[in-house]
């Protein structure tokens, strides 16, 4: 009698508001078992479904009062099934007298992956006493096959699935267009300035480089060596070791002849010697170098110490010399019979 109230009950809340009509798939799956005074019920929500659809499992015990009832527990899956929740419904009392009983209620929700049969395995439900707290009864659930559809028709096989359109081709960017136009010219522009810049930097002739003749370079030193009147401060034999040096190096430059790494003796000699037109010069002054060579080894090597007049003469004849030699240099040079 237990049974039946609780087998009517459940039908009771699973069937469909009024005047709504429930398919033979919509109305699950129900079994029952029943040992001594405990009383099991399974039910399944429908007796397929397809794989957009979740699937109830609903595990429902009938039990005397001061009885546990441990129903089984599950982490991810049931079987082929995916668990998305486990639902404990509060207990509530069925029956009067001597028959009264306690119901549990634990509904698993399951989905499912892919089409084909799922089975829903044997399920253990453990009943306690609860003053002994020892088992006193055990049920087991037979296991459940129940079919998942696809979503597809039979001939969706058949359906032939277009390929995609290509790319649309968007329209040109103008102003990009004006952008891109306008660095091209811009380079263009570029690069041909350069290549005319390049063009008369090459074509353009440097000016030849100024020559500074001898008699100049000699003149400026002599300038440079009075203005930093060493006469005045008693620098003479100093003053006279400049003012040769400064002669020997000019007739080096403009006559050729080694004259600062030979004595005066050497080098009136040697110039007496030679037959070159330069030499022809330097021997028709050769009474003016002389005396100019002589005055400055007097001081540089016996100790002679001329008076400021005497230096000043030394001047003179050096300003002379440097003076007549390259005017005449200069001419030669010109008709070219000096080189």
């Amino acid at each position: 009698m237990v049974l039946c109230f609780l087998i009517a009950s459940l039908q009771a809340s699973c069937s469909p508001g009024p005047g709504k009509e429930t398919s033979e798939r919509d109305q699950g799956i129900l079994q029952s078992y029943t040992q001594d005074q405990f009383t099991l019920i399974q039910r399944t929500s429908k007796k397929e479904i397809s794989i957009a659809e979740q699937l109830e499992v609903v595990l429902e015990t009938a039990v005397p009062e001061n009885t546990d009832v441990e129903f089984p527990s599950y982490s991810a899956s049931l079987g082929d099934f995916s668990l998305k929740d486990t639902r404990i419904l509060p207990d509530r009392m069925i029956g009067s007298g001597d028959t009264i009983r306690v119901v549990h209620q634990t509904t698993y929700l399951l989905e499912p992956y892919l089409s084909g049969t799922y089975t829903i395995p044997a399920m253990t439900v453990i009943f306690r006493d609860r003053k002994n707290d020892a088992d006193v009864a055990k049920l087991v659930t037979e296991e459940i096959q129940l079919p998942v559809h696809s979503l597809l028709t039979p001939d969706a096989s058949e359906v032939e699935i277009k390929d995609i359109r290509p790319p649309l081709s968007l329209p040109p960017d103008r102003i990009q267009q004006f952008l891109l136009g306008g660095l091209v010219l811009l380079m263009t522009a570029l690069v041909i300035s350069g290549i005319i810049y390049w063009h008369k930097r090459a074509s353009r002739k440097l000016p030849p480089p100024v020559q500074v003749r001898p008699e100049e370079i000699a003149l400026q030193e002599l300038d440079r060596l009075l203005s930093e009147d060493l006469l005045a401060r008693g620098e003479i034999k100093f003053f006279h070791i400049r003012i040769s040096d400064i002669l020997r190096q000019y007739i080096e430059n403009r006559f050729g002849l080694k004259a600062p790494e030979r004595t005066t003796e050497e080098f009136l000699v040697a110039l007496s010697l030679a037959k070159s037109s330069e030499n022809a010069l330097l021997g028709k002054h050769r009474a003016l170098l002389s005396n100019f060579l002589t005055q400055c080894d007097l001081v540089k090597f016996a100790k002679h110490e001329p008076s400021i007049a005497e230096s000043e003469k030394t001047v003179v004849i050096c300003r002379e010399f440097i003076g007549k030699t390259g005017e005449e240099g200069e001419r030669l040079k010109a008709e070219g019979k000096m080189a």
